[in-house]
């Protein structure tokens, strides 16, 4: 009997010894498109060490590091949706993720549900979307694929914890959490107008939220998109607004990351 004891305590300290190295592997995803947006967040990590993904020719650079005190690998994905759906699919497949989180910018989207939201305020996803994919004629609803839902839903607990982070830590910005719309194209306002026809509940549009949110459902990983304003959409020339906003929206993103994974 005794020797019984000895061995399941034995089989307890390798089991658990196990189970927290394994933990010590586990990595937040944060996933950007731009290299401005990138900088923000590897400014606020610590242990920092770059490795390169060399299979299949990809020559892709990824940081990993300290972020809040958490495992995290950062990767710029490059503008668009497929380019943040090849990268977050792959870096899910070949490393332990517990959560995605996508930082950038976006335009924001002033309407009847917002209309005070303005440059530098951060939004949230509370689910992210498809504007530019129609199926209807087949029976589906804008920005729906066979298969899949119209909408994809972030995790509430990253929602909240985002939510809370903006009103402690960002002055002068308010929070929102939403409906994101993605699509391959920089929205001026007569195209906003198509948008608003199909999602009258968008608050913000983007270029690789949606992607990101479609393969985190199809891998079962939580996620969360996170964006500042860098424009309005609704604003003749919003162009000129963004390239005089986007770093200040990129870093409020990036804060609002460091926050979420103090509290995770």
């Amino acid at each position: 009997m005794n020797h019984f004891i000895i061995r399941f305590f034995l089989f307890l300290l390798v089991f658990t010894n196990g189970y927290f190295a394994f933990s010590k592997n586990i990595n937040v995803l944060i996933v950007t498109a731009m290299d401005s947006e990138f900088e923000q967040i590897s400014k606020l990590m610590s242990n920092k060490e770059e490795i390169v993904l060399k299979e299949y020719g990809l020559n892709k650079k990824v940081l990993k590091g300290k972020l809040s005190n958490r495992n995290v690998m950062v990767i710029v994905c490059g503008v668009g949706k497929v380019n943040a759906g090849v990268f977050t699919s792959y870096l899910l497949s070949k490393y332990n993720i517990s959560h995605v989180i996508n930082s950038g910018i976006a335009g924001g989207v002033v309407s009847d549900k917002y209309k005070n939201i303005k440059v530098g305020d951060v939004v949230v996803s509370s689910e992210v979307a498809y504007h530019d994919v129609d199926l209807t004629k087949f029976g589906y609803k804008v920005g729906q694929l066979e298969g899949l839902p119209q909408k994809f839903i972030a995790n509430k607990n990253l929602v909240n914890k985002a939510r809370e982070a903006v009103k402690s830590k960002i002055k002068d910005s308010n929070a929102y959490s939403g409906l994101i719309v993605s699509g391959d194209q920089f929205i001026d306002p007569a195209y906003m107008n198509k948008i608003l026809g199909n999602f009258k509940d968008v608050i913000a549009v983007e270029m690789e939220g949606a992607a990101i949110g479609h393969v985190s459902h199809m891998f079962n990983v939580p996620f969360i998109i996170i964006r500042s304003i860098s424009d309005i959409v609704n604003k003749k020339g919003n162009e000129v607004e963004y390239s005089k906003f986007f770093k200040l929206a990129a870093f409020n993103s990036a804060k609002i990351v460091q926050e979420i994974l103090k509290i995770l």
